[in-house]
């Protein structure tokens, strides 16, 4: 990454699969560039009309804010973003989340090279066994659910740097390693890899 454009990097992925730690590690190591945060979290409305107006704006002005800053040195790490709404919305929610792939699709032409897409998955045991208590989810099958969720989100985006990681039993730096040589390397490589991710 010689060009110091901007890039944004979308960190995906359940709960409890340690994309707060990879978000603050891929920081520590890009040395070079200054990255702002952003962190979305869940929208508070139990309508679902509400939610999903809501959520549409949320999400387009996300894609603006990338379109905005393109052609300055700013670049951001958005921890959760679009993808999350397509496997939350039918879980939880009562309703398709797909739109957030129209959303995508409107935005991306304009700065398709310098979005990234990570989506971090896991075992669901392994994931139940770091709950905190705090998650959507109440048992394995609840988190097979939304792992299975993020994979099928995670092929349908139209991103084209994007990364599909089990991070299985790695350790942080072992993980971020891996991510820091993506951010770096030509894409095929992780393309093809994505593919062969899956939880039976």
């Amino acid at each position: 990454m010689e060009n110091k454009k901007s890039i944004f990097i979308i960190i995906e992925g359940c709960d409890n699969v340690g994309k707060d730690t990879q978000q603050n590690l891929i920081i520590k190591k890009l040395k070079d560039r200054v990255f702002h945060k952003i962190h979305y979290s869940a929208l508070p409305f139990k309508d679902k009309d509400k939610h999903i107006i809501h959520s549409s704006k949320m999400y387009n002005e996300m894609f603006g804010i990338m379109k905005a800053l393109k052609d300055s040195s700013i670049s951001i790490i958005f921890n959760r973003s679009h993808l999350g709404e397509s496997i939350y919305a039918p879980l939880y929610r009562g309703y398709s989340g797909d739109f957030v792939f129209d959303i995508e699709a409107n935005h991306l032409p304009e700065v398709r090279d310098q979005v990234y897409l990570i989506t971090l998955v896991n075992d669901p045991k392994t994931v139940l066994s770091r709950d905190d208590g705090k998650s959507f989810y109440e048992d394995e099958e609840g988190i097979r659910a939304e792992v299975d969720g993020f994979v099928r989100a995670h092929r349908t985006s139209k991103i084209k740097n994007k990364l599909l990681l089990d991070v299985g039993k790695m350790g942080p730096d072992e993980v971020s390693n891996i991510i820091v040589d993506f951010l770096s390397d030509a894409q095929v490589v992780y393309n093809e890899q994505q593919k062969k991710i899956e939880f039976e």
